[in-house]
This record gives structure tokens, C-alpha cells and sequence, in this order.
């Protein structure tokens, strides 16, 4: 999470500059309508800025040897679509924005949403406690679903070593959990990850503190289908990816769109090879898609077709400080608190993918980096083409 803070930082300083010419509201924690300085900039995309931003963002990709895709949208206008290096290598195809990539833990805001969802529709509340779906999970008692969704369960991760007093040793474990296999089958994994979860103590009292906690995600994907009586995959297609169009989303599992362009991933630098087994990273991290097709999913999430008034403002609410000092988390999105405006997004981290996707309603700003060469450069990428595309429509100044 914190490789990708550099570009939030940036934003930070609009968000003091702009402040500057209103009434101050750094304190707020909501989503600001914008002031008369944000609506004077430019609501129309020229195609000689498109082309200076295409020149600048070329140039990056070779400065920082980046291989992936990037994708940016202002005000309904496509600003920059394009990408370097192959999406797949025998098949000579080449990384864009159209091109299918597995977005990790960008995965999270489906299930937060797919469980408020639920949760509008009378069929569960966020006040229930894991006793209700694990009746033999001896502590699940207490933990309730808004302890998941905003990371505050004190469960541990799955995919993360800890020291003896609860605190992240190593991102990613290498003391892989028995009885998870790359041949078995997604349900058989599931199955030994679920036991795992279930038979572990907890590193805190629920509600204490924020720690960042795949098994969270992982029980509300579970819930999910508990609760709908459907799979936790036919949910999110029936009621996200068809309804608004989202034709190349799927799942890692199973995904079977033939006419989708796939990424292969090349280049696995982070070691944990568990996250690419079937199941493994379940209601987590196992969304397939292409930068285009989140666009679609921001806009509709913060343009209130996904979620009512109330569900929607939980769901985007600073419920705990994030581990980096910059961010906090809401329900299955990170929040930049940038005084005039916040920036929802979210990164993701899976084996030879990376991602990185923001939102600012206030400017209609959407943002998209991904790579499939486990390329730590997304960091630098998106800082550098973000900082001067803002410079561009005047919301950065230029200080050179």
C-alpha cells in the first residue's frame, strides 16, 4: 500500500491550494462539492493536451522501465489510454488499457458493496456477528461485519507472518497453510483456508485497532453467499459487471471470455505464489478486469447506482486511520482526506500484477495503473503522468 502514496501527496497540495480560495474545510471527512476554483478548469479535453500527455507518459514509461497499462478520464473526457510492453509475449499483444488484468486487492470495494448491498435489502446488518454465520467459531461472538469491512476484526491474515506481539513481520507468509495445494480445487482450498481463519486467536480486541487483514474479505466473501443463497461469483455478475456493462470482468477461477484480451504475468518478485492457487484469494484479491471496465465500476459506484445515500456514506467513510499515516480506511476502499476533496482508491499486490486505481468525485477525476511485470515503477508512473496531467488543467502549479 504505501509504494503507491506518492501520487496521494500530490493531491494533497491541490487540495491546500484550493482550500485557499474558499472557506476552510480541511477538517471535513466527507466528499466536498467543489468550489468556483475546481468547476473553472477546463471541462473539455483537447486533443493537444491527449497528445502532450500521450508524449509525456511515454517518456515515463521509459525513464522508470515500466511495462503495464494506464488509463485516465476527467469529466466524462478520455485524457490517456495506452500501455508498453506485451500483454502476453507469445501471443505478441500488447499492454493497454483494454487488455484484462487481475486487479488483486482492488477486488475488496465488490464485496464491501455486494455486502451493503445485502444489507439494503434487509437480508443482513452490519451489526451481525461471525457467531451468526460460523456457529462454531468460539470467538466470532463479539467480531461484527463492520469489524471486517473496515479491518478492525483482529483476525489474522492469511497471507502475512506476524511477531509475538501481533505486529506484520513479512507482507507476504512463505509458511504456506496446510492443506493448500496449486493442484486443489477452489472449494479445497477455501476449505483449509477457512479452517485456518477459524482456529486461529486473535492478534487484538475487535475494534482496536486498524490491521490490514485479507482473511476479512475472505469470511464476508463467504457471507456473501450465505447470505444470497447464490455464489459469491454469480452475485458480483448479476448485480456489477452486467448491469453496468463490465464485459471483460471475471474471476481468476474460471475466467472465460474469449474475446478478452488477457494479460500473462511476467517477472513474480514478492514470493507468494499461494495467491495465484484456485480459491486462494477468494472475495480478496481474484477480480479479473481491464482498467476501462473499473472506470465504469467508479462512476457507477460514486455516481449512486450501486448503493443508496446511507450505504454508499458508510462505505466511504474514514472508519479507522490507515498503517501508512496518509490514508484511512472506509468499507473495502482506502480514503486521501485532501481538504477540498477526497480521493477513494485502492492498490493491489498479486503475483506478477500490480494495481492502482483512484477516484475523485469532486474533480470526476478516475485513475488507473496496472502491471503484469510485478513492476514497482507503477508507483513512479502514476505519481509523474498524475502530477502533470494536474499541472496541465491548472490544479498543480508548475514550479520550474
Amino acid at each position: 500500500m504505501k509504494r503507491f502514496l506518492a501520487i496521494l501527496l500530490s493531491l494533497i497540495a491541490v487540495g491546500s491550494m484550493l482550500t485557499a480560495c474558499g472557506e476552510d474545510q480541511s477538517d471535513t471527512t466527507e466528499t466536498i462539492i467543489p468550489t468556483e476554483a475546481v468547476t473553472e478548469q477546463p471541462t473539455v479535453v483537447s486533443d493537444e493536451l491527449r497528445e502532450r500527455i500521450k508524449a509525456y507518459a511515454e517518456e515515463c514509461f521509459v525513464d522508470h522501465g515500466f511495462k503495464g497499462a494506464a488509463y485516465i478520464v476527467y469529466k466524462g473526457e478520455e485524457v490517456y489510454s495506452g500501455g508498453t510492453g506485451k500483454a502476453n509475449k507469445q501471443e505478441d499483444t500488447d499492454n493497454s488499457a483494454d487488455v484484462v488484468y487481475h486487479i488483486a486487492s482492488n477486488t475488496k470495494q465488490f464485496t464491501a458493496a455486494a455486502i451493503l448491498r445485502l444489507c439494503e435489502a434487509g437480508k443482513m446488518t452490519l451489526d451481525d456477528t461471525l457467531s451468526l454465520y460460523y456457529p462454531d467459531y468460539t470467538i466470532g461472538g463479539d467480531i461484527t461485519i463492520h469489524n471486517l469491512l473496515s479491518m478492525q476484526s483482529g483476525i489474522p491474515d492469511y497471507v502475512r507472518d506476524y511477531d509475538e506481539y501481533g505486529n506484520e513481520v513479512e507482507t507476504f507468509s512463505q509458511a504456506y497453510i496446510d492443506g493448500v495445494t496449486e493442484e486443489n480445487s477452489t472449494e479445497e482450498n477455501r476449505a483449509a483456508i477457512r479452517d485456518w481463519i477459524l482456529s486461529q486467536e486473535l492478534l487484538f480486541d475487535q475494534g482496536d485497532r486498524f490491521s490490514y487483514c485479507n482473511s476479512n474479505y475472505f469470511l464476508l466473501g463467504e457471507i456473501i453467499e450465505k447470505v444470497s443463497g447464490t455464489t459469491y461469483f454469480d452475485y458480483l455478475r448479476t448485480n456489477f459487471f452486467e448491469p453496468f456493462h463490465m464485459d471483460t470482468a471475471g474471476f481468476m477461477e474460471n475466467y472465460d471470455n474469449p474475446d478478452a484480451v488477457v494479460a500473462k504475468g511476467y517477472h513474480n518478485t514478492n514470493g507468494a505464489d499461494i495467491l495465484g492457487y484456485n480459491g486462494v484469494a477468494f472475495g480478496c484479491g481474484d477480480i479479473m478486469a481491464s482498467p476501462k471496465d473499473l472506470y465504469k465500476w467508479d462512476i457507477a459506484l460514486h455516481g449512486g447506482r450501486v448503493l443508496g445515500d446511507e450505504m454508499y456514506k458508510l462505505m466511504t467513510t474514514e472508519h479507522c486511520e490507515g498503517d501508512d499515516g496518509y490514508s484511512s480506511y472506509g468499507y473495502g476502499l482506502m480514503i486521501a482526506n485532501m481538504g477540498i476533496a477526497n480521493g477513494y482508491f485502492h492498490t493491489g499486490s498479486i503475483p506478477c500484477f500490480y494495481s492502482f486505481v483512484i477516484y475523485i468525485p469532486a474533480f470526476d477525476l478516475y485513475m488507473a495503473v496496472m502491471s503484469n511485470y510485478a513492476s514497482e515503477t507503477i508507483n513512479s508512473v502514476a505519481t509523474d503522468i498524475g502530477q502533470e496531467f494536474l499541472r496541465e488543467i491548472g490544479l498543480v502549479p508548475r514550479t520550474e
